[in-house]
Parts: C-alpha cells; sequence; structure tokens
C-alpha cells in the first residue's frame, strides 16, 4: 500500500525515545484550534514534554484532521502537532478544514487565494490571520508544512483518514501529489469544480454528501435550511429511510424511505476491511462506533463537547472502553 511510509521528515528527536519495537497509537479527534484542551489529553495519556514536544515512550499519536479552525489557538495547536510529527512522536493528516485553511491563505499565481472563504468560514479565517500578525513567515511555514501532509494513513491493522475511505480516491490523491506535496498546480485542479481530483479530496475530507429532495425542508438548530446530509458509507444505502441511513447530522432527518433516484453511487466500505478511524462527523458517545470496523473520534470539542482519543493497543476488534476524554483540569 502507497500510504504505509509517511512524514519520515529527517529531524533529530530533541529527546531519546528508547521505544519498543512494537509502537501502539492513540487516535485523537478533531483539536480545532483548542491547544490548551489537546495538552490536557496528552498528559492525561501520559505523555510529557520535554524541550517544547510532547513524546510517550511507548506510543504515538495520531491527528486525524480538522485540528485548525474554530478555536482560539489554531497556530499553537499546529505548532504542537507539527513539532511532533517531526520528532516522530506523531502523525497527522489534513482534513476539510486544513483544506479551507489552505485554499484561503495559499497565493496563486495573481496572488489571489486559491479558495476565499466565505461567511463563516471566512470570520475562522480572520481570526487565523489575527494570531499570526506578527508571524507571517510562520503562516508560510505552516501552510508549507500542511500542503505535505497525507489524506490518509494505512498502518496495516487500521487506518486513518478524516471522512471516507475509498481506496481509488486515495490512489488518485497520492499518484497526482509532486513529491508527496499539494502543489500550486494540484490546489488549481483541487479547488476547481467537477474534476475528479477535487471529488476524490472532497469526499476523502468531507465524506459522501447526498442532496436531499427539493421539497424536503429541514432546518436546523439555528433554523438554518439544510440541502444536503451526510450518510453512512460503510453501509448499502438503498431500502433505507432518510434517518437510518444519516450520520453526523445536526438536524433530524425523517423515518421514510429515501428516494433511489437521489443517491449518489459510492463505493461502500467493506465489514471485512481493517478498522478505519474517522473524525469529522461530530457525535456523541454513543455513536462513535457505528459499525464494528468503523471508529468516529470526532466528539464535537467545538460545539460544547470533549477531546477524545481512542487509545489502540493492537487488538483486532475495537472497544469502547478503549476511548479517552479530556478531563477539565489545569495544566502544571
Amino acid at each position: 500500500m502507497i500510504f504505509k511510509i509517511i512524514n519520515k521528515v529527517k529531524t533529530t528527536p530533541v529527546a531519546p525515545l528508547n521505544r519498543p519495537e512494537k509502537v501502539l497509537y492513540d487516535i485523537i479527534g478533531d483539536v480545532h484550534g483548542h491547544a490548551r484542551e489537546l495538552q490536557l489529553l496528552l498528559k492525561q495519556m501520559d505523555y510529557r514534554k520535554i524541550n517544547d514536544v510532547w513524546f510517550h515512550p511507548e506510543r504515538k499519536a495520531v491527528f486525524v484532521g480538522d485540528f485548525t479552525c474554530r478555536g482560539p489557538q489554531t497556530r499553537e495547536t499546529i505548532n504542537i502537532i507539527r513539532l511532533m510529527v517531526e520528532n516522530d512522536s506523531g502523525l497527522a493528516i489534513l482534513g476539510n478544514h486544513e483544506m479551507n485553511v489552505i485554499g484561503h491563505f495559499t497565493k496563486n499565481g495573481d496572488n489571489q487565494s486559491f479558495k476565499p472563504a466565505t461567511g463563516s468560514n471566512k470570520r475562522l479565517m480572520d481570526n487565523i490571520r489575527a494570531e499570526y500578525i506578527y508571524e507571517r513567515e510562520q503562516l508560510k511555514a505552516d501552510l508549507k508544512w500542511l500542503r505535505r501532509l497525507p489524506f490518509a494513513i494505512d498502518l496495516g491493522p487500521i487506518r486513518i483518514v478524516h471522512a471516507y475511505w475509498n481506496p481509488s480516491h486515495l490512489e488518485r490523491i497520492e499518484q497526482r501529489r509532486t513529491k508527496r506535496k499539494l502543489t500550486k498546480k494540484l490546489l488549481l485542479e483541487i479547488f476547481s469544480p467537477d474534476t475528479e481530483l477535487g471529488k476524490a479530496v472532497r469526499q476523502t475530507t468531507r465524506g459522501i454528501e447526498i442532496n436531499l429532495p427539493h421539497d424536503l425542508i429541514i432546518k436546523d438548530q439555528k433554523n438554518i435550511r439544510r440541502t444536503s446530509f451526510r450518510v453512512k458509507w460503510w453501509e448499502p444505502p438503498y431500502g433505507k429511510t432518510f434517518r437510518q441511513m444519516g450520520f453526523g447530522n445536526k438536524f433530524i432527518l425523517p423515518e421514510y424511505t429515501v428516494p433511489p433516484e437521489i443517491i449518489i453511487p459510492f463505493d461502500v466500505y467493506p465489514p471485512d476491511a481493517p478498522p478505519v478511524f474517522v473524525g469529522h462527523y461530530c457525535v456523541p458517545p454513543s455513536h462513535m462506533m457505528p459499525a464494528d470496523n468503523v471508529c468516529c473520534v470526532d466528539n464535537c470539542l467545538a460545539n460544547g463537547g470533549q477531546l477524545a482519543a481512542y487509545r489502540w493497543n493492537g487488538e483486532p476488534h475495537l472497544k469502547m472502553t478503549n476511548f479517552v476524554f479530556q478531563r477539565k483540569r489545569t495544566l502544571e
């Protein structure tokens, strides 16, 4: 598999790790710029900070994307995760919010953003810009680092992706990345409408979304009309109600069968495939293991929930008891 060896940045660790031959993993959910909560969770899981880098003698942290935006400390969160990745104590992948950051802040040949943020996303980008107000070169360096992160990780017994695991999408993306980097030429294609590469990146980072029928009016808690809904891509879609098919939507779907003509074709994740970890969907603990081989580690930190992690100890079958939720306490 082409995703097995990634993030091998040649830097000298700031402290000796003395790791065992078999490294175990802590898959951490969407941080969304909450650096303090991230540090509290790392400390809670017995990571220790040495020369500004968080280490664990036997484990690695894996970040499922969406560690930027919404919270007040995107710059500091990127710094924590980047140092861990560069010093071999962590791995990280891109989520849709990282793609928003890349699209908004990366300039094309005309010095224009590849995808300028609008609406509420524009406010998020303005907040991030303010965090870097006196560190513009650091922002450029962090953007270049983000553009070198992968979209998925295959560790053999487990897989990590932000929203949807599709081997064809991941193969297409990896084949196009020049020297494992999102070049500006690729960004132009990714952010252009109706390209196969753009579709692959969009579904990988946002999941499968199906447009609602025009005559079905659904509004969320903020009274905003919703025109599409996220679906369970690990189950065949036909013959299910909207509510049965939906996953991670912040609004109530009706209990009648989805018309087959609105269902877009997608590859269903096989039940005998290795367990895959995702973020993105913002679900309560009762929904964090929706299938035997699908685990969502996003417990809605940005919406009043908690930062969560799954501590994988090599087990072939995932267990709810392996979840850790960040406790509210003070960093020493």
